[in-house]
């Protein structure tokens, strides 16, 4: 785990420092911030986004090891300037406000890390209140959920337990989800006017909600470098079809 974390780390900067060598010609490319109901799905639908959109993938533990490796941490800061690190500062700062002291290290990281992520952009970030730390002008904040027995029946094929233990330990996922964002940023993760798009994953296939979330981040972000690629794509095909 910890080996993949430094390449990934390594990745996201080298892409970092390509958007930034030139002149900004390039669109900005603004994060996108999946919250989610245990098993909707997010996971799979994170990493295709990310390879869709060329972005790296954060899922949850990947930014929980991210935050308590203060050496990984520390490496994707590099290069900012002050300002920038001064807004990352002022984030976990108002994270931090009424917290307890047994909370701070660990909870300032974690937002420090998102918080960076979002600043540089390019990443799809999976939970740990991405949704809730970054800005409205920096991601688009996505909500897949799935009905009860729809997660249930998943959950139950991927780890091969009979259904009445599924739906005793989804109920606990569930509570937990909810434990850590209410006492974590007191907020109400299913309240869906906190998101800019909710999507029940129970009626879409994977590759649908790919490309409805892709969808909602070229039209939330219309100077995006994904929607400067759509709009090129779709440029060279009609170009295409009139010839």
């Amino acid at each position: 785990m910890a080996h993949g974390i430094h390449e990934l780390v390594e990745r996201q900067v080298r892409f970092w420092r390509v958007q930034g060598a030139s002149p900004r010609a390039a669109p900005p490319n603004p994060c996108i911030a999946l919250s989610r109901l245990p098993h909707s799905g997010a996971a799979m639908i994170g990493r295709e986004l990310a390879e869709r959109l060329g972005y790296g993938y954060f899922g949850i533990e990947i930014v929980e090891q991210i935050a308590r490796e203060q050496g990984v941490a520390r490496r994707l800061v590099e290069g900012l300037d002050e300002h920038v690190r001064n807004v990352i500062e002022r984030y976990a700062v108002d994270a931090l406000r009424g917290r307890a002291v047994t909370e701070v290290e660990y909870l300032s990281s974690l937002v420090r890390v998102i918080a960076t992520l979002g600043e540089r952009g390019g990443a799809v970030i999976l939970g740990r209140g991405a949704s809730f730390i970054l800005p409205p002008s920096q991601a688009l904040r996505v909500f897949l959920v799935a009905p009860r027995e729809v997660r249930a029946a998943r959950f139950a094929r991927a780890r091969e337990r009979p259904e009445g233990e599924v739906l005793r330990l989804l109920e606990a996922e569930d509570a937990d989800r909810l434990a850590f964002l209410r006492h974590h940023f007191g907020r109400d993760p299913n309240d869906p006017v906190l998101y800019d798009l909710s999507l029940n994953t129970g009626n879409f296939s994977r590759a649908e909600a790919v490309e409805m979330i892709i969808e909602g981040l070229v039209r939330r972000f219309p100077g995006c470098a994904a929607a400067a690629s759509r709009s090129a794509s779709t440029s060279v095909g009609r170009a295409a079809h009139t010839e």
